[in-house]
């Protein structure tokens, strides 16, 4: 479904120096294509066997690059993952295709959308210049905006 988006990210292992894992399980993926242009492949159903393997598999993790649906993408739909909103709050910084969350979510601190290949190397690079700064940016984010105890009183209050 993402792969509309995905061709024009291909290459970008090749173009870092960062270790890039899909947790990939369908059948008709590219299995060798996606090895022979960098990327490290895991079992989607190992990491999300449960809550804890999936709370382990985000924190292991240096951060989350991520392309959107196209239909996402191209509609300025404002999607945003619930997958980014656990690697926000485990306090791990987001590469995020933009699909129009910026307009609602501040970006540039621990949260970043792209619209090219040339500003996900850019953007990697700064937040390689400070990943611990950028970490708490993230944990900060998740706290403002997707903190369930804010969220939910706000929706319970709003339908008094």
């Amino acid at each position: 479904m993402k792969s509309a988006s995905f061709d024009e990210y291909f290459d970008i292992p090749k173009k870092t120096k960062e270790k890039f894992q899909l947790a990939i399980g369908t059948s008709s993926a590219p299995i060798d294509k996606l090895k022979n242009a960098g990327w490290q492949l895991t079992d989607p159903l190992a990491v999300t066997l449960n809550t804890e393997t999936f709370q382990q598999y985000l924190q292991g993790s240096k951060g989350e690059f991520s392309v959107a649906k196209h239909g996402y993408a191209v509609s300025n739909s404002g999607w945003f993952s619930e997958r980014s909103a656990g690697y926000l709050a485990s306090g791990k910084p987001v590469l995020l295709q933009e699909t129009g969350f910026s307009e609602v979510i501040e970006t540039g601190r621990g949260l970043f959308c792209f619209n090219s290949t040339d500003e996900v190397i850019a953007t990697m690079i700064e937040i390689n210049l400070d990943y611990a700064k950028h970490c708490s940016y993230a944990r900060e984010i998740a706290e403002s905006f997707f903190n369930s105890d804010k969220i939910l009183t706000s929706l319970l209050n709003e339908l008094k």
